[in-house]
């Protein structure tokens, strides 16, 4: 059986609309549904936090009740 090339996951956060923060579980599990592997929702701050295919941001920016998608950057203090 031939090897898929290997799809390349993130870490993301997904910011969601005031209008859906009530219903950030629902905006949750239709993340989940695109191939998001949701790993912490907040909803005090309206923030949904997992990692997924770099390819498929663009699907998920279109989930009903996502503001916003991003690549997650963690940074580290300088050496200065």
């Amino acid at each position: 059986m031939a090897k898929g090339k290997p799809v390349s996951s993130a870490p993301m956060i997904v910011t969601v609309t005031d209008a859906a923060i009530g219903d950030i579980q629902g905006v949750a599990k239709r993340l989940s549904a695109k191939g998001f592997a949701v790993e912490r929702v907040l909803p005090l701050t309206g923030v949904v936090a997992g990692s997924g295919p770099l390819s498929a941001m663009a699907e998920l920016r279109a989930v009903a009740g996502v503001e916003s998608v991003e690549q997650e950057v963690e940074a580290s203090p300088s050496d200065e």
